[in-house]
């Protein structure tokens, strides 16, 4: 795409800390920028445009937003619609931290692209679940390590809040059963996230 420009694909399985590994990969780039996707997105021309421009300022890492669909539906609304994830940077201004949903901690400012990351998951229902248990499990790994408390008003409260917000303030119900199925499968990954956090804390002593 770019000669200024490495594009970096996370497709290894069983990755256990994506900031460990999006670091890694950092330091072996051999150029200014490095872009990164995961092996279910796509870029649009558009994008690609833009990127092409951004990489000229070096003032600024760039963020882009991501068009989601889910059981064959793209996506308007709910949790996805908001996402902005940090995917342009330069090796050397900042680091990737947390184990899973990673954030970029820059000297530099972000920005954000207006074109968005096309982001297609081949998954049935039964492959997404499995996805998020073990996003869940590293979350809740995360979470211990970081000497984080259960606290049972957090298993009652947070889950549904979490469905109220992405299905009713963020519109879920406009993406029909879609959106109702991913914003329940969000709840339950914050659920899972809380229930596993005291299984590792108190369960197994």
């Amino acid at each position: 795409m770019n000669k200024a420009l490495t594009v970096v694909t996370l497709n290894r399985p069983g990755i256990a800390d994506f900031s460990r590994e999006r670091n890694r990969l950092l330091k072996q780039a051999q150029t200014p920028w490095v872009l990164f996707l995961d092996s279910d997105e796509k870029l649009t021309s558009k994008l690609k445009k833009q990127i092409g421009r951004a990489v000229k300022d070096k003032r600024f890492n760039y963020a882009c937003r991501r068009r989601d669909w889910f059981l064959g539906r793209h996506l308007k609304f709910g949790e996805t619609a908001s996402v902005r994830l940090t995917r342009l940077v330069q090796p050397g201004t900042g680091r990737f931290t947390g184990r899973v949903h990673e954030t970029f901690v820059s000297r530099l400012p972000l920005k954000t692209l207006s074109a968005p990351i096309l982001h297609h998951r081949n998954l049935t229902f039964g492959q997404f679940l499995d996805r998020l248990n073990f996003y869940s499990e590293l979350r809740a790994g995360e979470l211990v390590g970081q000497k984080a408390r259960f606290k049972p008003w957090q298993l009652i409260i947070y889950p549904p809040a979490k469905f109220i917000l992405n299905y009713f303030f963020r519109l879920g119900f406009l993406d029909r059963l879609p959106g109702l199925a991913l914003a329940l499968a969000m709840s339950l990954h914050s659920f899972a996230v809380r229930v596993k956090v005291y299984e590792k804390t108190f369960a197994n002593r």
